[in-house]
C-alpha cells in the first residue's frame, strides 16, 4: 500500500508541475514572451494555491530541479565550439573582457550605496553581469530585427558571458559554504579549482570527443545519449567533491563533448530531456516566490532592474564602440542584451541557500529578472526607434561629444589598417594585453589590500625562527612590490607597442595625404617612448604599495626597505632575463 501511495504522490506532482507549467507557457507564447517566464509563473502559482509541501514533495522538486540544473548548463557549455571560437570570437570576448567588469564593480559600487555587505554586494555585481543566451537567442530570431551575422555576434557574446559568470561562481564557491577558510584552506581552495578546471578539460577534450566519435560509428544513438549523460553528471559530481556548484561541472563536460563530431546528434537526442528537467528548475525558483512578497519588494525590485538595464547597455554601448561598431548597431546590440541570464537565478540561488542574500532580495532579484525578459522583446523590437528618438532629442554638446569620439575612432583605426597585417594583428593582441593586464593589476591589488593582514598572521604564526611581525609584514610588502613591478614593466611594454603603431600608422597616412600629424604629437609620442620601463614600473609599484593598510608602528622607513628588497629581487630577475635572451 505505501509503495502504490509514493506511486501516486509521484504522479500528482508531475501531474500539478508539468500541466501547470504547460498552460503558462501556452498563454506567455500567444503573447510573445519566452516559455522560461512560464515556468517562473507556474511556479510562484503552485508556490502558493497548491497546498501539498509535503516533505516528499520537496524532495522531488529538488531532485528534478538538480538534474534540470545539470543539463541546461551541459547544454550552454555544448554551444561554445572552441572551434568556432577561434575563427569569430575575439570581438565577442573582448565585449566580455569590458562589460562583465564594468557589471560586476557597477553592481557592486550600487550595493555599497545602498548599504548592503561587502560580499552581497559582489554577489549582486556577478547576478546581473550575464544575460539569459535562451531568451535572447528566441527573441532574436522571433523577430529579425537585427542581421544574421549580428544575432549570431550576440548570441557568442552571451555565451562568452556564461563563461565569464562559470568562473566567477568557481571563485565564489569556497565563500557559498557559510565556512570561515583559513588562508591556508583558502589558498588551497582556489588552486585546487584552477587545477580541476584545467585538467579537466584539457585531459577531457584529448580523450573524451574521440571516445564519444568511437561510439556514435559503432553503437546506436541511444547509447552514445547515454554515455555523454553518464560523463555529464560524472563531471558534476566531481565539481562537487572539491566544493564547486554542480553547474560548473557539467558546463565543463558539455565544453569537452562540443568538440566531438557527434555533438549535434548528441544536442538532438537531449534537448527535450533539458526542456522538461530545465522546466522544472525553474519552477522551482518560482516555488520561492509569494505574491505579497512581491508587492511588499516592488520598490527595490523596480530599482534592481534599472540598475541592470542602465549598466547593461551603458557597459555594452562601450564594449561594441571600442570595437569600432557603428553607433546604431552598438546601441541595438546593447537593447537586445537586457535580460537577466540563467546564472542570475543560479548565483542567487547559491547567495539564498548560504544565508548571504535575505528573502527578500532574492525575490527582488528574481522579479527583476522577470521583469526583464518580459521587457527585451519590447526593447529589441523598438530599439532601432529608441536610437533615433534620442539621436534627435539628446542635447547638441552630448551629440556632438559621442561623434566627436566616434570620428577618432574610425581616424584611428583607418590608419592602423594601412599597416601591415602582421602588424594589425599584433597592434589588437597587444591592446588587449594592456587592458587585461591593467584588469589583473586591480585584482591582485584587491587581494592584497584585504588579505595582507591574514596572510602576515600565518607567516608569523608558521615560521619558527622567531620573525618579528614587522618582518613577515615586510616580506609580504615586497612580494607585493615584485608583482606590481613585473605586470607595470610587462604593461609599458605593451603600451609603447600600441604607440609606436600609432606614429607608425600615422606618418603612413601623412605621407598618403590621409593624416593630420602635429609636431607636438610627435614629440609627445617620442618623449613617451624613451621612459625606461623598469623606472616607470618601480615608481608605480612603489606609489601603489605606500597605499597598503599599515600596523599603526609600520611606515615610510619599513615600506622603503621593502620596496628596496623587491627592487634587488626585480634586478635578478631584469639581468636573468637579458643573460638568457628572453628580452
Amino acid at each position: 500500500m505505501g509503495g502504490i501511495l509514493e506511486d501516486a504522490m509521484f504522479l500528482m506532482n508531475m501531474t500539478f508541475l508539468l500541466l501547470v507549467a504547460g498552460i503558462c507557457s501556452v498563454i506567455l507564447k500567444k503573447l510573445r514572451m519566452p516559455a522560461i517566464i512560464g515556468y517562473l509563473l507556474a511556479g510562484i502559482i503552485l508556490a502558493n494555491y497548491w497546498v501539498d509541501d509535503s516533505g516528499d514533495t520537496q524532495t522531488i522538486i529538488s531532485i528534478l530541479s538538480s538534474m534540470g540544473l545539470v543539463l541546461m548548463m551541459f547544454c550552454i557549455g555544448m554551444e561554445l565550439n572552441l572551434k568556432k571560437l577561434k575563427k569569430t570570437g575575439l570581438f565577442a570576448i573582448v565585449v566580455c573582457l569590458i562589460q562583465i567588469p564594468l557589471m560586476v564593480s557597477g553592481g557592486h559600487l550600487f550595493g555599497i550605496l545602498m548599504g548592503w555587505g561587502t560580499m552581497q554586494s559582489l554577489l549582486f555585481g556577478a547576478i546581473i553581469s550575464g544575460s539569459s543566451t535562451a531568451v535572447v537567442t528566441t527573441v532574436l530570431r522571433d523577430q529579425g530585427k537585427i542581421s544574421k551575422e549580428e544575432t549570431e555576434t550576440i548570441i557568442l557574446v552571451t555565451v562568452m558571458e556564461d563563461v565569464a559568470q562559470v568562473l566567477i561562481l568557481s571563485m565564489a564557491s569556497p565563500m557559498l559554504t557559510g565556512n570561515s577558510l583559513g588562508l591556508d584552506s583558502m589558498v588551497w581552495m582556489i588552486l585546487l579549482i584552477l587545477v580541476f578546471i584545467v585538467s579537466s578539460v584539457s585531459i577531457g577534450i584529448l580523450t573524451i570527443p574521440r571516445a564519444l566519435d568511437w561510439i556514435a560509428t559503432k553503437m546506436p544513438d541511444e547509447i552514445l545519449l547515454i554515455t555523454s549523460l553518464g560523463m555529464c553528471f560524472a563531471m558534476a559530481l566531481m565539481s562537487v567533491w572539491i566544493g564547486m556548484s554542480m553547474a560548473i561541472g557539467a558546463f565543463l563536460m558539455g565544453v569537452i563533448v562540443s568538440q566531438s563530431n557527434a555533438r549535434n546528434t548528441i544536442e538532438h537526442d537531449i534537448t527535450p530531456m533539458k526542456d522538461i528537467f530545465m522546466a522544472m528548475f525553474f519552477i522551482s525558483i518560482g516555488l520561492e516566490i509569494t505574491p505579497l512578497g512581491l508587492v511588499e519588494n516592488i520598490i527595490l525590485t523596480l530599482i534592481i532592474f534599472a540598475v541592470y538595464t542602465l549598466l547593461k547597455i551603458g557597459s555594452v554601448f562601450i564594449a561594441y564602440f571600442i570595437g569600432n561598431k557603428p553607433l546604431r548597431i552598438s546601441f541595438m546590440s546593447a537593447m537586445s542584451l537586457v535580460a537577466m541570464g540563467e546564472f542570475a537565478f543560479i548565483i542567487a540561488k547559491a547567495g539564498f541557500d548560504a544565508g548571504i542574500l535575505s528573502q527578500s532580495f532574492y525575490t527582488s532579484v528574481v522579479s527583476a529578472a522577470l521583469i526583464s525578459m518580459v521587457a527585451l522583446p519590447i526593447l529589441s523590437r523598438n530599439s532601432g526607434r529608441i536610437y533615433d528618438y534620442i539621436s534627435k532629442n539628446s542635447p547638441k554638446p552630448v551629440v556632438n561629444a559621442v561623434k566627436g569620439a566616434a570620428a577618432i575612432r574610425d581616424d584611428r583605426y583607418a590608419k592602423v589598417s594601412l599597416t601591415s597585417k602582421s602588424t594589425s594583428s599584433k597592434f589588437k593582441q597587444k591592446a588587449i594585453l594592456v587592458y587585461v593586464t591593467i584588469l589583473l593589476l586591480i585584482m591582485i591589488e584587491v587581494v592584497f589590500l584585504f588579505l595582507t593582514p591574514s596572510i602576515t598572521n600565518f607567516l608569523f604564526n608558521n615560521i619558527q625562527m622567531g620573525v618579528s611581525y614587522n618582518i613577515c609584514y615586510i616580506v609580504v610588502l615586497a612580494v607585493n612590490f615584485v608583482i606590481i613591478t613585473l605586470l607595470v614593466e610587462n604593461l609599458m611594454r605593451h603600451i609603447k607597442f600600441v604607440q609606436k603603431v600609432l606614429i607608425d600608422a600615422e606618418r603612413k597616412a601623412e605621407s598618403k595625404g590621409k593624416g593630420n600629424l602635429q609636431r607636438r604629437s610627435i614629440r609627445f609620442y617620442k618623449a613617451f617612448l624613451k621612459i625606461n620601463n623598469w623606472l616607470f614600473a618601480f615608481a608605480i609599484a612603489f606609489v601603489v604599495m605606500m597605499l597598503m593598510p599599515v600596523p599603526s608602528d609600520l611606515g615610510v622607513i619599513e615600506h622603503t626597505f621593502a620596496a628596496i628588497c623587491g627592487l634587488g629581487v626585480v634586478l635578478l630577475i631584469y639581468a636573468f632575463r637579458h643573460r638568457t635572451n628572453i628580452i
